[in-house]
């Protein structure tokens, strides 16, 4: 499964194999401890590029800082939302044991609060190092050996978690037969609410020299007849922006680490499920972007 980092109590913590990092939740320990959970309401986060060095810089940009603003923005909200979802390049570059050290003290104020924070992986990120430095017990009873997958059932829609690193630090991504299979699957199995799917790299069809997923057509000829798909959730560009392909939602988060672009907005999205869309909001880290607290509502295709 893609690595979940379940909510925990601060003694749990404490006494785990992370407790370097207590300090950091001093701030937090007692911040949204006992406020109401909104079953509609998550955290969308992606490219974080979180470095072992708290004080690392890329492009002009602190990522530990970043996202450390983007926790307390979510500590800070009068409802916690049911769940964070993390979108891969939760490493720096190249996927180091000391990036995810950091990234799990980093999260220890979200996880006390208590909320759930789930990860999928990205072309900057490596699995087993993950699993080393982050993981209390690596889980045996995943669906599969070799891809971290995940299914998240809530109220009004089901979140379906993909892998598509294909190897670390190179830019393309891949999901590979076994893992559309499995995905055919679980879709088949939850057709009676909207689908809504969560994989790092961009689509790209019909190119043989993709930066993006390498299988795009592979996918879609997959999801495009399970009426119930209502939306394609990806980072890797950097770059906020919406569109459809034939009524599937295609949207870009954007990154909390750094843009490249100077002129693209830092920060998360708030998604808010309905019974037959959702609505987005953009969060920046800058509130002064012109793109901060812009509004996207979605409408899901008919079934």
């Amino acid at each position: 499964m893609p690595i979940s980092l379940p909510a925990c109590s601060r003694r749990r913590f404490l006494q785990g194999s992370l407790a370097a990092g207590a300090a950091l939740l001093t701030d937090h320990r007692s911040v949204a401890a006992d406020q109401p959970v909104d079953a509609d309401s998550w955290a969308l986060l992606a490219d974080i590029h979180i470095a072992e060095n708290r004080a690392e810089i890329a492009r002009q940009m602190n990522m530990a800082a970043n996202l450390e603003r983007v926790g307390g923005e979510l500590l800070a909200l009068p409802q916690r939302p049911a769940g964070v979802l993390i979108n891969g390049d939760c490493a720096y570059l190249q996927g180091k044991e000391g990036d995810y050290r950091t990234l799990v003290e980093l999260l220890a104020p979200l996880r006390t609060a208590g909320l759930p924070v789930h990860l999928a992986l990205g072309n900057h990120d490596h699995r087993e190092r993950f699993w080393n430095a982050a993981v209390e017990k690596k889980n045996e009873s995943a669906p599969l050996a070799s891809k971290h997958v995940l299914v998240i059932e809530s109220p009004k829609a089901n979140w379906f978690l993909l892998d598509s690193l294909r190897a670390t630090n190179v830019t393309p991504g891949e999901l590979g037969q076994q893992q559309r299979d499995w995905l055919a699957r679980e879709l088949d199995a939850r057709s009676d609410k909207p689908a809504l799917i969560v994989a790092h790299h961009n689509l790209d069809p019909g190119n043989p020299k993709t930066t993006g997923l390498t299988d795009t057509d592979a996918l879609f000829s997959l999801l495009l007849p399970r009426r119930h798909v209502k939306a394609y959730i990806y980072g890797h560009t950097h770059h906020w922006q919406q569109s459809e392909r034939e009524g599937v939602h295609l949207i870009n988060l954007p990154p909390v680490a750094y843009p490249f672009r100077a002129a693209d907005p830092v920060g998360w999205v708030q998604c808010q499920l309905g019974d037959d869309g959702a609505r987005l909001e953009l969060r920046s880290i800058d509130e002064k972007h012109s793109a901060h607290g812009q509004k996207v509502e979605l409408a899901w295709r008919a079934a």
